[in-house]
Order: structure tokens, then sequence, then C-alpha cells
């Protein structure tokens, strides 16, 4: 009705059904926190003023996916119908809490002096043991930024991921595109792209040469011509992955609107396998709340994989956990224990040990086990006391792709696992592949994987 009289009018009520739903939700829990959280005397305006303040920051800021999804057609770019966040934003905790924690401190009535930036942290970690995974490499990744190459510069959500990898310094990404093009979807999308580097690869005349030349060069005897080489630097994914190859980026990002083989290919055509390395595999991580964290492998690349993929794929996933600071112990899971069960299987498990012992003699690992015993320490203790592993496995490796895939997206719907991924590994220089259609969380996860694989990589050489 009141739409009715003035298109330009703007409204708050309490009700869920109309724009700028005033909650107490949005107030009460969150002053109460940040003031419990230093012991403070009492509540004062001071702490109100500072709690509004930090709401009317939040609505500024760009919107998730996963608040997005939660209210579905409602408008969620600051204006008429957004002034206030949703009552469900779970990063009202973050802002608002420490905002009021830092009044009380400001205006003597905390008894607790708290360090904001650690707060602040600590409240991220609380809303999830995903959220804890990726709160370490956040901060692992804000050390030292990479330049992170993203060819799908056009794409909605790499646009509104990239905005917050600026916001979050997580990383100086660079988008493939046509300037105008991306700048005007960003501006549709409402979100802000100041020092994102945005790149045209069909306007890079002498750079698509010489790029071309260089993988005329890689492929020339596998049959590839060097107008061949000129048309697929025209594709952003070759321009992309030439790019990372020349040194211009540090870590490419890729496969949001095509399939991870598509993907893969060009990847493995112009940067190529780590040196020493015959076969790349995929890695997923599985956080799960009160446990350590798990990684499966291989859930990405290798179907059918033979005793000497298997031990790749192991000491690959091993190097990448002891890169990230976590001391591996590697399960090789089949349906047998130890030769329960005699099969062409358990007993290519059972190789694949011995293979992994002989490069790596350091490296704890067993198998071949059933997944319940890989991760059940009692029973590995008391049923299996003869085993190498120093505790519950961390690290599983699956004997085939089909399985590794199916147990890591079972744990992801049904078990209570967020899952982080997926991570390819043994390539020669950082390139991680999306999963087509995933959402700016998915995005935001596997920059930051990247930026924290090119730190691990630059720091042995």
């Amino acid at each position: 009705e009141v739409l009715a009289v003035r298109d330009d009018a703007i409204i708050a009520t309490g009700r869920s059904d109309y724009p700028n739903q005033v909650n107490n939700v949005l107030g009460f829990p969150f002053i109460f926190r940040g003031a419990l959280d230093v012991r403070a005397t009492g509540i004062n305006a001071d702490m109100m003023l500072a709690a509004t303040h930090a709401l009317a920051e939040l609505a500024r800021q760009q919107v998730p996916d996963t608040v997005r999804g939660a209210y579905e057609g409602s408008e969620m770019s600051f204006g008429k119908d957004y002034l206030i966040p949703k009552p469900f934003d779970h990063r009202v905790l973050f802002h608002v809490a420490p905002a009021v924690a830092k009044a009380a401190m400001e205006t003597g009535l905390a008894r607790l002096t708290l360090d904001l930036d650690e707060y602040e942290e600590q409240l991220r970690a609380s809303l999830g043991p995903g959220r804890e995974v990726m709160r370490w490499m956040t901060a692992r990744a804000r050390r030292d930024s990479a330049k992170i190459v993203f060819p799908e510069g056009h794409n909605d959500t790499v646009i509104q991921a990239a905005a917050r990898m600026m916001e979050d310094g997580i990383c100086e990404p660079i988008l493939l595109g046509r300037p105008s093009r991306v700048q005007e979807k960003a501006e549709l999308l409402g979100v802000n792209l100041k020092g994102v580097e945005i790149v045209h690869p069909a306007a890079c005349t002498d750079k698509r040469y010489e790029f071309a030349q260089t993988l005329f060069k890689r492929r020339a005897r596998r049959g590839l011509t060097l107008a061949e080489a000129q048309w697929d630097l025209y594709k952003p994914i070759y321009f992309a992955a030439s790019m990372l190859e020349a040194g211009e980026a540090d870590a490419m990002v890729a496969g949001i609107e095509a399939s991870y083989p598509e993907t893969l290919r060009p990847a493995l055509q112009v940067v190529g396998r780590e040196d020493g390395i015959a076969r790349v595999s995929g890695l997923y991580m599985l956080a799960f709340p009160g446990r350590e964290l798990l990684f499966f492998a291989d859930t990405t690349v290798n179907i059918d994989p033979d005793a000497e993929t298997l031990r790749d794929i192991a000491l690959q996933t091993a190097s990448f956990v002891q890169d990230l600071g976590i001391r591996p112990r590697v399960a090789m899971v089949s349906f047998s224990n130890f030769a329960s069960s005699v099969h062409e299987e358990s007993r290519q498990m059972a190789t694949a040990v011995e293979l992994v012992r002989a490069a790596n003699p350091e490296l704890e690992i067993d198998g071949e086990m059933q997944a319940d015993t890989a991760i059940d320490e009692v029973k590995l203790r008391e049923v299996y006391p003869f085993t190498h592993l120093s505790g519950p496995a961390n690290v599983l490796i699956f004997s085939r792709l089909s399985a590794a895939n199916v147990a890591y997206k079972l744990l992801d719907q049904l078990g209570g696992a967020d899952v982080i991924g997926p991570v390819l590994l043994g390539m020669a220089k950082p390139v991680h592949i999306l999963q087509r259609g995933c959402d700016v969380e998915d995005v935001l996860n596997l920059a930051t994987v990247a930026a924290v694989d090119w730190q691990a990589r630059s720091a042995h050489i």
C-alpha cells in the first residue's frame, strides 16, 4: 500500500515477507555475546551504537551465497530493499560482537581486554569445522599475496569471488575477459573490482603470439601445428595456463564453466607435471566437528589405478598434507583388512604400501585395511596391534576413483562433513580445478588453497 503511494518509500517492518525485517535476533544475542566475552559490568549506549554501526557496515558488503540461498528471491545488494542484514546471516556474529567488545573496552566497562583480531578469528572458527580449516589457511594465504589467474573472468560467481578476495586480502586475482563486459557485470552484481587486474586475451596480440610459440615448441612432436597453437591461445584456458607457465601468474584456478577433463587437458599440455611425477591426482579435505581433518584421494583423476599409480597418489597426498604442517598417517583402504579377503584389489593395495615405503621409508603408511579400521584407533590397537600407524589415519587412499568419489560425496551430503576441494596434485605449478557450477565460497576456498600451495612450493625452492 505504501509503495502504491510512493514507489521510492523505504519500508522496514518486523515481518519476514517484506524487505528490511527488523528482528531482535540481529541485535541482542550479539550485543550480549560481545559484552560477556569481555566480562562487561553493563551495557551502555556506546556498545549499542557500535552494534548498529557494525550492522550498517555489514549491509554494504557483498552477501555470500550461503546467505542468498536461504533467502531465495530477496534483494541482496545495498539499497532501499536491503538496508539491514538478514536475520540469519552468519556473518553478524563476527561483525557485531567484536564491535560491542571494542566499545566496552574503550568506555571502561570491560574487565577483560581482548586482541580484537584474534577474537574475531575465534568467532569465525566457532561456526563450523570447515570454517576453522579455511580460517588458518586464509591466514597463511594473507602472508604473501599470490597472483591467481581465472580464465572464466566473465562468470558471475568468479567476479563476486574476485571482489571478496580483494576485500579479504587472500590473493591478487587476475580475470581474463573483455574489461568493459567484466566491469559491467560487476556493477550489475553490485561488487567492487577495484584493484582487480582484468586481461583481455584477444587484445594481447604480441603476448598471444609469444605464448603460441612456446606451446608449439612444447607440443610440436605431439601433433600440434603452429597454426593450431595460435588458435588455442584465443581460448582463455590456454592463455591463463600460459600466463602461469611464463611466470605472469603464480597459480591458476579454472573450470567453473567446463568439465574437469576439459580443464585439466590444457593445463597438462601447457604447464605439465612436476618433475619426476608420472601422473597427477586429486584430493578432497573433509572437516568434521571434533575430529582431525581427513584427506581423501584420488577423487578426481585416476579411474582405475594400478599399484604404481596408487604409490604416486599416496606420496603426492602425503606431501601436500605435510606442506600444511600436518603429520600424515596414510591408510590404503579396501574391503579387506590385511589380507583377510584375498583378491586382486586387496593384493594391489598391499603392494602399493610396499612401494610407498621403498620410496619414503619415513612416511607412516599401512594397509590394506577397511575404512572403519583406518579411522578407529581402538580397533587398530586391539585387533591389529602390529600396525605401523601411530594413530587413526588422516589420509585415506582408495583403490578406485569411484570409491573415493562416492565416499566424499556421501559424507558431504549425509555425514555432516564440510568438504574442501578438489585439490589437484602433481602439477609443475599450482593449478586447481573447480567443480562446474560451484558457488562463491567454493571459489574462495580453492583460491585460498592455490595461494597456500604456491607459498609451499616457493618455500621449497
